[in-house]
């Protein structure tokens, strides 16, 4: 009987020990995630930048040149460097040397926003999967040159960097 229930015990341990295996491997997985999980993604990637361009037209809107030092610090909290899934990257004169870009997806993509362009990839970062994109931002609003004095006076088309976003894709 004890053996019996040393076997069965036995039996459970390797069971488990085989099925955290394979939960392991598929987890570590170089396949990409499927067309579904990936447009799920992108949809969220959509809502996000919808939300936060309300909330930086917001700040525009707000932004003078009596409360400019307190608009700098609302957007520095906002895309704070904590944050790794939203990003305001640039290299002309950044409001803080860490809006610089940090990987090879935002040098990219921030060459191709200088040029206006768009970019989009599926990425695994430490083992973990996600929708990147970069939306190319130009000087569009005058208020932009009340934080950024190496701007001129806007609105121009003139492209300055990019609003990096990042979304897990379920797996």
């Amino acid at each position: 009987m004890r053996l019996r229930k040393l076997v069965s015990y036995g039996i459970l341990v390797i069971v488990f020990i085989i099925g955290f295996s394979f939960t392991a491997i598929a987890r570590g997985s170089n396949n990409p995630p499927p067309s579904q999980n990936i447009e799920f993604a992108q949809q969220t990637s959509d809502l996000m930048l919808n939300t936060l361009f309300a909330a930086l037209t917001q700040e525009f809107d707000e932004t003078t040149p009596d409360n400019v030092e307190q608009g700098k610090q609302s957007i520095s909290l906002i895309f704070n460097d904590k944050n790794r899934d939203m990003r305001l990257v640039g290299t002309l004169n950044p409001l803080q040397e860490s809006d610089r870009p940090r990987d090879n997806f935002e040098r990219q993509a921030h060459a191709l926003a200088l040029a206006g362009e768009a970019y989009t990839s599926v990425q695994r970062v430490d083992n973990q999967w996600y929708y990147r994109r970069s939306i190319p931002l130009s000087n569009f609003r005058a208020e932009c040159a009340l934080c950024h004095a190496n701007f001129p006076t806007g609105p121009t088309s003139d492209w300055v960097g990019a609003l990096m976003l990042r979304v897990p894709i379920r797996e």
